[in-house]
């Protein structure tokens, strides 16, 4: 209100001062003598005046409402620090554990260790999400291949019962194991630990008018969708949870949904 009032008021200013200008050289015009050029010069001078004055507002505009969102230059600071910290630390940690996943997926299949994953992150740009392989080398071909399973991962982007995925994979992916290297994407800046769901080039236009929202952030490893049912949600409920999220984002909200990816991990909830 005060701002929309501010800016009110300097129009009006600008305006008055116009017709005072505009009165003062009046004899000039009853004289005849260029009679359109001072009034024009006096809006020329003081429209930039007016237009500055109502950017500055509605940046100052914009900088409340996101500061009322809880999204702030200090949020993506704090934001970025715990993702450093916390993916360093996590990497450190998890090292053994890295080499043992490594081990049983060059003994159950022949194959990379490391899956590369396309996807769209911040901004619209794309980069290479690491997953431990789950499935069979050929997983694309067979997906290909088969009309049936074609179809159903066309519809959900996923497949309930998958027969790509190998026996060392099935286990990773109950247990959220095959996520770890994303620790990598987190340190590289490229995700961040709370955030939408990582989607692919091809899922861009299930997103729709939503993706222009999607792209202003950076995807994650966890969010609302990991720990209210992953698997078990609907596409479309998905992007509504990740756009719930850029809504609400606010480092208490980042917070607890780490804290609460714990149990939904632990209890394997919507994990396949």
């Amino acid at each position: 209100m005060f701002l929309g009032a501010l800016v009110i008021g300097l129009r009006q200013t600008v305006c008055a001062i116009a017709s005072v200008l505009i009165a003062v050289v009046s004899p000039a015009q009853a004289s005849g003598n260029n009679s359109n050029s001072l009034p024009e010069t006096a809006a020329f001078i003081l429209a930039p005046a007016g237009i500055a004055a109502i950017v500055a507002a509605q940046r100052r505009r914009r900088r409340l409402a996101g500061v009322k969102r809880g999204v702030g230059r200090a949020y993506f600071a704090i934001k970025r620090f715990v993702d450093l910290l916390l993916s360093i630390v996590a990497l450190l940690v998890f090292s053994p554990l890295f080499a043992l996943i490594a081990l049983a997926i060059r003994l159950d299949s022949p194959g990379c260790i490391i899956y590369k994953r396309r996807v769209v992150g911040m901004d619209g740009k794309e980069f290479d999400m690491y997953k431990f392989r789950s499935m069979v080398e050929n997983a694309e071909q067979l997906l290909q291949q088969d009309e049936e399973l074609r179809r159903q991962y066309y519809v959900n982007c996923k497949l309930d019962q998958d027969p790509r995925v190998t026996r060392v994979g099935k286990f990773l992916r109950v247990t959220s194991l095959d996520e770890l290297p994303q620790l990598i994407n987190v340190f590289l800046g490229h995700m961040t630990f709370v955030g939408p769901r990582p989607i692919a080039p091809d899922e861009i236009e299930k997103y729709g008018p939503s993706f222009e929202r999607f792209k202003t952030v950076k995807p994650g490893i966890t969010g609302l969708w990991q720990i209210c049912g992953r698997s078990d949600l609907s596409y479309d409920k998905r992007v509504e949870m990740d756009m719930m999220y850029i809504d609400q984002r606010s480092v208490l909200l980042d917070l607890w949904i780490i804290l609460s990816t714990v149990p939904a991990v632990l209890l394997k909830r919507g994990a396949r």
